[in-house]
């Protein structure tokens, strides 16, 4: 299992060792199915969503025209919510009576819940990982200016292994500069849209696009920024259910709609260190090392 949230990371942040390291995905996955199945992996919809769309920018300043660079690693961990951790499973199959109980998702507590049916049979509900954030890291790519606008670009491709498999994300996204229009001096703002997938194996597709409104405002070797942005991502799962062989897939929508985004950025030369809190139904921080060129005035 540990195998596997090395792609949530991609290259450089370690997850909580967990009781269920013994498993891969796929099998972690199949205990459940139907209405289980979603409530169980829906908070990871909403994390994985959550991270995608972040880390985007970190100023709004945009040349009208003329060579602007950015070359970066970003790393959002995505802050998961005591509600996120449980949810009201029902029993499933043969087992009676039908009984219901508050049991944990995918990031919720480690220890399996047991509840008693006729003739002293016992219906199992598998635990979770036990974890209170979820860490995604990607590198970045910003190239501009043309008429006040540039291009980003992430990307990543790795093979895993036999218990995940490939794992691969990209990404783009446009921004355009609106001090071209209006005299907003010192403040700069630019809109922008972003564009991500992601997938592992033949078991998990994931996308996520986000719309925003940046603003940023230089003040020495320190640049204030932040954003106001509209937000959707899903999460396509598809796996074997372990009891019948039956094949089992669902898509889940991510919680977040609207974010709200305040950081800054140290200025240190061409490096750059920036960080931001992204206020949402799913919060999080993001951390960011990079080399920007052509970035301040």
């Amino acid at each position: 299992m540990k195998l596997f949230f090395k792609f949530f990371i991609i290259v450089c942040v370690s997850l909580p060792a967990t009781d269920l390291q013994g498993q891969d995905f796929e099998d972690f996955m199949r205990k459940y199915t139907g209405a289980n199945g979603k409530a169980y992996m829906q908070p990871l919809a909403d994390a994985f969503g959550a991270n995608l769309n972040s880390g985007l920018y970190h100023n709004a300043y945009i040349k009208r025209n003329g060579f602007q660079l950015y070359v970066g690693v970003a790393v959002m961990d995505a802050f998961i919510p005591e509600s996120n951790k449980t949810f009201t499973g029902t029993t499933q199959g043969y087992f009676s009576p039908e009984t219901s109980a508050r049991v944990p998702t995918i990031f919720g507590s480690s220890e399996v819940v047991t509840v008693e049916g006729e003739g002293g049979t016992t219906y199992a509900f598998p635990g979770g990982l036990d974890i209170s954030n979820l860490p995604l890291a990607v590198p970045h790519l910003t190239v501009g200016s043309l008429m006040g606008t540039d291009a980003t670009l992430r990307w990543a491709a790795y093979d895993i292994g036999d218990e995940v498999g490939k794992v691969a994300l990209f990404g783009w996204g446009l921004r355009h500069s609106l001090n071209q229009y209006l005299p907003l001096k010192p403040v700069d703002m630019a809109v922008g849209f972003y564009s991500q997938l992601f997938s592992v194996g033949d078991v998990v597709d994931a996308t996520g696009w986000v719309a925003n409104l940046q603003a940023s405002y230089p003040w020495r070797f320190i640049t204030f920024y932040g954003g106001l942005g509209y937000e959707r991502s899903t999460l396509d799962i598809a796996y074997t259910y372990e009891a019948d062989d039956s094949e089992v897939a669902f898509d889940l929508t991510g919680d977040n709609t609207i974010r709200t985004t305040l950081g800054l950025t140290l200025n240190l030369g061409p490096l750059k260190i920036h960080s931001d809190y992204t206020l949402a139904s799913q919060s999080l921080l993001t951390l960011g090392l990079g080399v920007g060129i052509g970035e301040i005035e």
